[in-house]
Parts: C-alpha cells; sequence; structure tokens
C-alpha cells in the first residue's frame, strides 16, 4: 500500500494533531475561475450544499468560487467534521497526547524496524524534533506529525483549511452550527487503521516527502477545478488497497455522519463542509444522498 493511506490519515488530522487551530493566516488573492468542490442538494422543496474540503491548503486557494461564497450566505446552518473550537481546547490536546504518546514504558522503538526508526530520527532531526520526543510517539502520531511538518514546507497551511475558513465566518454572521462526530471520535479511527502495517507505512512516507508533497498538489489542483474523478484516483487510489482502513476511515463514517446530514438538509438551509474524500466514489456521500432521493448537482 502506498503514501496515499497516511496522506488519508494526514488530512483527516494534521491540522490539531500537529499545528493546532488558530487564528486564519490573511489570505492572498489567487485564481477565481475555479470551479469549487461544491454540490447543491434538494429535496422537498428544501436547498442544502455539500462542500469538499481540503483541511490544509494554500494562499491560492482564497478567494474561493462565487458560487461557495454565495451559497454560505444563503445557509443558516453550518455542518462539519468536527467543533473547531474543540480542537483548539487545552482538553482536546490532553487527550491527543494521552492517545498518541506510549504511557506504559514502551517506545515507537519497540514497534517499527531500526532502519525505519533512523529514518524517522534523520526526519525529525531535520524539523527540529528531538529523537526523545520521537520515541514517546505512537506510529500514527509520529507518521501525521512528520508528514503535516512536511506538508508546511510544501506550503500547504492548516490556518487555510476550508473547515477552519467557513467556521470562523460562521461564528462572526451567527450561524447555527453542528457537527458530525468529536476530536476523540477522530483519533479513536487513526488508532484502529494500520496494525501491523506501521513499519512498512511510516518508512514509504520517510522515502517519498517530495512526492507525497506532490500528490497533495494535485489534489489541491482537482480540488480548484471540482475534478471529482480526478480527485477520487489521487486521494482514494491505493487506500482501496486496504479494505479495512477504507472500511474505517471513509465508509464507516459516512454511514454513521447520513442520518446527521439528512436531518439538518430535511430541517435547515444546510452547508455542509467534509473531507473531499468523504464525497466521491460510490461509497461517497454524493452517491449516498442520490439513492435517498435528493437531486444532487455540481455548482
Amino acid at each position: 500500500m502506498c503514501r496515499r493511506f497516511l496522506n488519508a490519515i494526514g488530512l483527516l488530522t494534521v491540522t490539531f494533531v500537529v499545528t493546532g487551530l488558530g487564528t486564519a493566516a490573511p489570505l492572498a488573492q489567487g485564481q477565481t475561475d475555479q470551479r469549487g468542490f461544491i454540490w447543491k442538494v434538494e429535496r422537498s422543496g428544501r436547498t442544502g450544499w455539500l462542500v469538499g474540503s481540503l483541511h490544509l491548503l494554500t494562499p491560492d486557494a482564497y478567494p474561493l468560487p462565487a458560487s461557495m461564497t454565495a451559497a454560505f450566505n444563503n445557509a443558516d446552518t453550518l455542518m462539519e467534521e468536527v467543533d473547531s473550537d474543540e480542537l483548539a481546547s487545552p482538553a482536546f490536546a490532553a487527550a491527543v497526547m494521552a492517545r498518541g504518546l506510549y504511557q506504559d514504558g514502551q517506545s515507537l522503538e519497540d514497534h517499527v524496524s531500526p532502519e525505519t526508526f533512523r529514518l524517522i530520527v534523520e526526519r525529525g532531526a531535520a524539523a527540529g524534533l528531538p529523537r526523545e520526543v520521537l520515541r514517546r510517539m505512537k506510529p500514527w502520531m509520529v507518521s501525521i506529525t512528520l508528514q503535516g511538518l512536511e506538508l508546511q514546507r510544501g506550503g500547504f497551511d492548516p490556518a487555510l483549511g476550508l473547515d477552519l475558513h467557513f467556521y470562523q465566518l460562521a461564528k462572526r454572521a451567527n450561524k447555527r452550527f453542528s457537527a458530525l462526530e468529536s476530536g476523540v471520535e477522530q483519533v479513536k479511527y487513526l488508532e484502529s487503521t494500520g496494525p501491523g502495517l506501521e513499519d512498512a507505512l511510516i518508512r514509504e512516507n520517510l522515502q517519498s516527502a517530495e512526492a507525497e508533497v506532490n500528490e497533495v498538489r494535485k489534489m489541491a489542483a482537482a480540488w480548484r477545478a471540482g475534478d471529482d474523478a480526478t480527485l477520487e484516483q489521487v486521494m482514494l487510489g491505493s487506500l482501496k488497497d486496504a479494505p479495512g482502513v477504507y472500511e474505517s476511515l471513509i465508509v464507516a463514517r459516512n454511514r454513521n455522519w447520513m442520518p446527521k446530514i439528512q436531518t439538518c438538509l430535511d430541517t435547515a438551509r444546510c452547508f455542509i463542509v467534509v473531507g473531499a474524500g468523504h464525497l466521491v466514489g460510490s461509497d461517497g456521500l454524493l452517491a449516498a444522498l442520490r439513492t435517498r432521493g435528493y437531486a444532487v448537482t455540481q455548482q
């Protein structure tokens, strides 16, 4: 299985595990002719919107497409994967540390090969992370930490992620907000992925950092163009080679979210923002909504 597995994990959680969420950075002026990753959802006279997010973006992603901004302005409720204020809380940081660091005398060296640990230490040193800090991290946490730092060096900023952007706008506009799951639930999904594969996954990620950043650039280009087929191929691709991981990270979560999504769409002008990988493909939310009788049209 290739590095896209770690990329799927990183895009879900790197914003709060690696850097935390803070005040959004100033936005540069970028392309204005992008289509955007947004679909209008209609049923029984009600209209809502489903938006695919990348949790880290570059400044040229802004300003957003006019269709996305107009839809948000017309909505009265914002629904996202998780509450950004929760992710920024000391309590959540403590929970991540409790789950992501070894507490029982074990260390990362007990769970990866000596060669992989050497690569981790080298990469960490380049990023200013001491060996002793890395030793305490569990495989999933060290993976997304190092990957997140690499993506940041490649120009991708969690402060520019679409989730945080709309969350802050919704707070200023006093729109209602609803979360699909808690931050701790997201971390539990990470804990359930990859047992027995940690060494191979980390090592491949470490050996292909430049290619990983290039792949995320492809995702961002497909996202800006509203190209769901390309984004599905690049983002989900080999994730499906590990059925258990794909089921846990994508399919099960989509299934768990659907009742809340339907309630929001059926009772409010709901603007729903989730990771773009959750929208696409036969197991995606777009397909699920169509099978439930909603008219789904890309904007």
